[in-house]
């Protein structure tokens, strides 16, 4: 019987000091292999022994998800919730029953795949061979889904919660991070306040939300809207930015120097040249690249007449046109951010001095940005882009939240056929509109 109670624990022993060995899939040298081992040693941290996530993680996601799967489950959508309380659980909820989107689940769905997808997604990107492989994963496994799904919720999610908010200090997630946080109760930065008090008071008032919410329907209005410089099929502006991120990243790469793990393919194409910044005297120098460097560099092809086509079709579509062009959006970008510096300086004066110059430093880039991309022009020679937005058919396709109502309200009188069914069956619902929309349709055709 000892025999075999020693044989059990060296068993066990051997079997806890078992290492799971992971390699890059690209070649070494390249800077997607450096990339790769960042995320090994990220996923060894998530996954000790290679194949269960470590055991505080796993139970803090298992917690979170058993407390927000609430709102997707039909028995338990009257149960209160820990981290969201009363008012902002009823409000996911009722998201959540508005068939055929459901968007209030997506704390579920993403929690649910946190913990049965995760390792499966970072051994594929570990195992990708080549820059093309990474980025068609993160496209297929992050992008399209996130993407997919804030073009249909992000505005019913942002309205509600800001319907909500003013009540979340009733969670109780508030009590547990006071007792078991490891937070200073005492920090200078509260002033004397109570600590669960001003962090209630900050998340609800102190964060610009409006200006988040003007930002974020504004963004979602571009990315989501059709680009219409591809004559078939609906691709999304979402897909065109994406595409345009990879073509910079390995413009960016080639011109400093940095190794890519592409596929050998003979000669270069006239893309290649009109990709090819002079940057790496900086980088051979140990010089720090700064904007200016960059808009130089980039200037200097943007100006060739040879690459005038490619630079219209990859980077100055309707997609970037409409964006650039959207000055709400860009308004509520600059107050976002001057908000979110205010706020950071109020929690670290110390670092006030030094947040004010990096906001005043990076809304030049930004301001330099919109102002070359809105009006590209070349005075030294004859090249010439078109700045003209995306445009469809429908004038609210792409908005969501408040933004869609409106342009809906707006743009209702061009619907006579519409406007008369709806007049005819004001009041009614269920069966009783259906069947009455159907008989006043007859009746317009007749």
């Amino acid at each position: 019987m000892k025999v075999l109670l020693a044989v059990a624990c060296l068993l066990a022993v051997a079997g806890a000091q078992v290492e799971v060995t992971l390699e890059p899939g690209a070649k070494r040298g390249t800077f997607l292999n450096s990339i790769q081992q960042l995320i090994i040693n990220t996923t060894m941290m998530l996954y000790p022994d290679g194949t269960n996530m470590d055991q505080g993680i796993r139970i803090g996601v298992m917690t979170a998800r058993n407390d927000l799967c609430k709102i997707s489950n039909p028995d338990t959508q009257s149960h209160n919730s820990i981290i969201l309380g009363k008012s902002c659980k009823k409000a996911f909820v009722k998201l959540y029953n508005e068939e055929p989107d459901r968007c209030g689940g997506v704390f579920c769905d993403v929690l649910t795949d946190v913990e049965s997808k995760t390792l499966e997604t970072m051994t594929d990107l570990i195992n990708a061979e080549f820059d093309s492989d990474f980025f068609d994963l993160i496209e297929e496994r992050f992008i399209n889904p996130i993407m997919e799904y804030s073009c249909k919720c992000s505005g019913k999610m942002m309205d509600a919660w800001m319907g909500c908010k003013q009540n979340i200090g009733d969670a109780d997630i508030w009590a547990t991070l006071v007792n078991f946080g490891g937070f200073d109760t005492d920090a200078e930065y509260l002033g004397g306040m109570d600590w669960k008090e001003y962090w209630v008071d900050f998340v609800v008032e102190t964060v610009p939300w409006e200006g988040i919410q003007t930002m974020l329907e504004r963004t979602m209005a571009n990315l989501c809207q059709i680009n219409t410089d591809i004559k078939r099929g609906d691709s999304k502006c979402y897909s065109y930015f994406y595409d345009a991120f990879n073509t910079l990243f390995q413009a960016y790469m080639k011109s400093t120097g940095l190794p890519a793990a592409t596929k050998k393919r003979g000669g270069s194409s006239a893309n290649d040249q009109c990709t090819t910044y002079d940057l790496s005297e900086f980088m051979d120098m140990g010089m720090n690249i700064t904007f200016g460097d960059i808009k130089e560099a980039v200037e200097e092809q943007f100006c060739v007449e040879e690459c005038a086509d490619f630079y219209q079709e990859e980077f100055l579509g309707c997609c970037t046109a409409s964006m650039v062009q959207d000055e709400v959006l860009e308004e509520s970008v600059k107050s976002v951010a001057e908000d979110i510096v205010e706020v950071f300086s109020a929690i670290f004066p110390e670092d006030e001095e030094a947040a004010d110059a990096g906001f005043a430093e990076y809304l030049g880039y930004y301001n330099e940005a919109m102002k070359m991309m809105r009006n590209p022009t070349c005075v030294d020679t004859s090249v010439s882009y078109d700045m003209t937005p995306c445009t469809v058919d429908d004038p609210c396709d792409g908005l969501s939240g408040k933004d869609l109502k409106k342009c809906k309200k707006k743009n209702k009188g061009g619907n006579d056929e519409g406007d008369d069914a709806a007049d005819a069956c004001a009041g009614l619902s269920g069966k009783k509109l259906k069947i009455c929309k159907k008989k006043a349709k007859k009746g317009n055709k007749g």
